[in-house]
């Protein structure tokens, strides 16, 4: 077993700032036709009970969408998910010490790569296994330092990460350990050369509005903001939030960063910061929960394989029941220069934190009488 810690003590090249350039309002939609039927699923898990307690948060499914694998953090016990056949493969028991030991880390997330290698995200730290569980590669970022650039003690790369599919390229926030400041922008380094470009961002500073603290005394605060997603499809680097109806593609073969904002019309375009920054209650904390959770969201972009397009869905408020509100789930449909093809509400559906597309139908995890199970929406998509 090749067992190779990767420190990068060398930067080969640097881009501190990249071509920029501006979609503006990409706002046209009607394009296509849009149906769709659904049907729910049920994986045979044998004797074995699958670990559904994080909603398949730590979970990916492989770039052939043949296999899901998912982890669970307190046992490090690996699942393998044959999805043609809908049912347990096998499982992998991940070792916590030793030479092949990844327990060290808090894991946020887990990617499988081509190759069949799963990567672990640590905070500032990548655990890469094979699927035998032998530790691969280690990838450490807390110690890169990006050269012509002055980086303080406090900001460090790997706080939200994400690889390329074949592995080659590696994205992540500049963070600042501080939760107090956001981060300055997005870093990807080529893993073959060790290059590094550096694209500065205004997202993460305006995202910051919408972060809720709640500290008593001295004691460690819970903390809550947006998500921010990272997802390279081909060569490109797709940035978006859960707050803003935007997205940020930056081309890698050729360092330029494009900007595109969306105008609905069937949800808000944007959070606004209704509610406190800070709070020192439980009660000031669920109140100032509820208040952002009844605002839009926006999950990630992903590509429908077999239509070259980008799906992305939203929820927002649509009524309110007494005191508890109803939302909407709403997808809009892109295509490749993020021209907006059609808005539509979706009924009867709920779309998970990690959906994929597998034969043209979209995979949403349920849990069923603890029991995993996958509601599948099975668009027909026509061009009008």
């Amino acid at each position: 077993m090749n067992n190779t810690k990767l420190l990068f003590p060398f930067i080969l090249a640097i881009s501190a700032s990249c071509a920029s350039k501006e979609g503006g309002e990409n706002t046209e939609a009607g394009f296509i036709d849009f149906s769709y039927e659904i049907d729910t699923v049920m994986v045979d898990a044998g004797d074995h009970f699958f670990f559904l307690n994080w909603g398949l948060s730590l979970s990916d499914v492989s770039p052939d969408r043949k296999y899901l694998y998912n982890l669970n953090p307190d046992s490090y016990l690996l699942e393998i998910v044959d999805l043609d056949g809908l049912k347990l493969k096998k499982t992998v028991q991940l070792e916590k010490e030793g030479p092949d030991g990844v327990g060290a880390p808090y894991y946020r997330k887990i990617q499988v790569l081509e190759n069949g290698n799963i990567c672990l995200f640590g905070q500032f730290k990548v655990n890469i296994v094979s699927e035998e569980g032998k530790l691969v590669n280690t990838i450490d970022f807390d110690q890169i330092k990006i050269p012509n650039y002055d980086q303080k003690e406090e900001e460090k790369i790997g706080w939200n990460s994400v690889l390329s599919d074949e592995g080659k390229l590696f994205a992540s926030t500049l963070a600042n350990v501080d939760y107090n400041k956001p981060a300055k922008g997005i870093v990807v380094i080529d893993l073959a050369t060790d290059s590094i470009n550096y694209i500065p961002m205004n997202l993460f500073h305006e995202l910051k509005q919408f972060e809720i603290i709640h500290q008593v005394g001295n004691a460690p605060g819970i903390y809550s903001g947006e998500s921010t997603y990272l997802r390279f499809i081909d060569d490109n680097l797709i940035i978006s939030s859960s707050a803003y109806n935007e997205v940020y593609d930056y081309d890698t073969s050729t360092d330029s960063l494009s900007h595109f904002s969306f105008k609905a019309t069937l949800t808000e375009n944007e959070k606004i910061r209704n509610f406190p920054n800070q709070v020192s209650s439980n009660k000031e904390w669920a109140d100032a929960e509820k208040a952002k959770n009844e605002q839009v969201s926006f999950q990630a972009f992903f590509k429908i394989p077999e239509q070259n397009i980008f799906w992305r869905v939203s929820t927002d408020k649509d009524r309110m029941i007494a005191d508890s509100v109803v939302l909407k789930q709403v997808v809009t449909f892109f295509d490749d220069d993020y021209k907006m093809l059609k808005e539509q509400e979706l009924e009867n559906f709920h779309s998970s934190k990690k959906p994929f597309f597998k034969d043209g139908m979209l995979y949403s995890f349920i849990n069923l009488e603890d029991e995993m199970a996958f509601i599948r929406l099975k668009p027909t998509i026509t061009y009008e």
